[in-house]
């Protein structure tokens, strides 16, 4: 088992596979989008059948180290149009592998991506030529291992304002304007995602963790977490945020529960 709240620069499925079965209250994760994006070392333009066989490949290690009551939350694009090719709609293709591996899929939630509109190609400005149709929303499939009913009791931490927000379908995440890597999402959907379905002190898990969202999410709502990304920057760039988030004097009163018990 690796050691819990620290990030590892690895292979997305060999550090799934370093992780025990059955561990893990929580996967909270937004994969490659597949779509042309200039990440810092992931090719991002896999042939679509070769990129859901890859999917697969870790779902697969996602659902053997959850626990039976685990829970997943994977974010991607609703529908996007690939470059030269056909209109993808990768969480249905999602749920479809899922339901394969043997996950039961709860429910879709749905946030605008308002960064996704500023990358608006028009296609035929003003004509019926062949204008381009773009969704700027994205969406975050809630999946679970063997049951959907925690099996223990533990301690929730999420406020009544925040549950009946969360409980919605529609959620209304302000946008990450700090781009510190690309395609990086808000620290409040896992945040959200994290105190809705897991416990106090339950282990968080985030195999594509980019800039650190989940692993600050999860501190700040006294989760334990392990996170890995294929970019060495990536995960400096994640644990500097870590740093920074711990050495802020109003966190360190905000989350003592957690800097002295982890």
């Amino acid at each position: 088992m690796l050691e819990i709240n620290k990030l590892y620069n690895m292979d997305a499925i060999n550090f799934l596979k370093s992780i025990d079965e059955n561990s893990v209250d929580l996967i909270v994760t937004s994969p490659p989008y597949n779509c042309g994006i200039e990440y810092d070392v992931c090719e991002d333009n896999m042939e679509w059948k070769e990129y859901l066989q890859w999917c697969e490949s870790w779902f697969k290690e996602c659902y053997r180290i959850l626990k039976d009551d685990g829970r997943m939350c994977v974010n991607h694009y609703i529908n996007f149009h690939l470059k030269g090719g056909d209109s993808q709609f990768p969480l249905m293709d999602f749920r479809n592998i899922q339901e394969k591996i043997g996950f039961g899929v709860h429910k879709l939630i749905i946030w605008e991506d308002r960064t996704m509109s500023r990358m608006t190609a028009w296609g035929s400005w003003m004509s019926a030529s062949a204008p381009n149709i773009q969704n700027p929303y994205e969406g975050i499939l809630i999946s679970y291992k063997n049951q959907w009913k925690k099996i223990n009791k533990g301690e929730s931490t999420i406020s009544r304002d925040m549950f009946l927000e969360s409980v919605i379908g529609i959620w209304k995440l302000k946008p990450d304007t700090k781009s510190l890597t690309k395609a990086s999402f808000p620290v409040e959907l896992p945040e959200r995602c994290i105190e809705l379905l897991t416990y106090k002190n339950e282990l968080v898990v985030d195999p594509f963790i980019g800039s650190g969202s989940t692993a600050i999410a999860a501190i700040k709502t006294n989760r334990n977490f392990i996170g890995c990304d294929l970019s060495q920057n990536y995960i400096n760039i994640a644990n500097q945020r870590i740093d920074d988030f711990k050495k802020d004097s109003k966190n360190k009163e905000l989350y003592k529960s957690f800097f002295e018990n982890k």
